[in-house]
């Protein structure tokens, strides 16, 4: 395990493993982002974390809809969860420009 962990950490070794790091880590954040920011009181936030994936879903129907099926859910998670990634991987670039900059 330490062998694994030495090869894949840090993620902005390389860019191919900020990516694979991004795309694992972006799943699970798009579920706890809006969970946490609803617990902490900001309901319009977690309304907006959720936007990127619910959009099109909105859009498709021209906004009116009574519930989201399954392929629904699988679509806005899908968007999420390529979104979340490129957030992630842009906050990588710059942690890895930053170091570069300060060293």
């Amino acid at each position: 395990m330490g062998a694994l962990l030495a090869k894949c950490w840090p993620p902005t070794k390389s860019t191919k493993l900020s990516l694979v790091w991004a795309i694992f880590l972006a799943f699970p954040l798009q579920i706890a982002l809006p969970f946490v920011l609803n617990a902490l009181g900001a309901k319009s936030a977690a309304l907006l974390s959720i936007y990127p994936g619910l959009l099109p879903i909105v859009w498709a129907t021209g906004g009116w809809f009574a519930g989201i099926t399954p392929a629904g859910y699988a679509l806005m998670f899908g968007i999420n969860t390529v979104v979340y990634s490129l957030f992630l991987l842009a906050g990588f670039k710059v942690c890895v420009w930053l170091r570069r900059q300060y060293e």
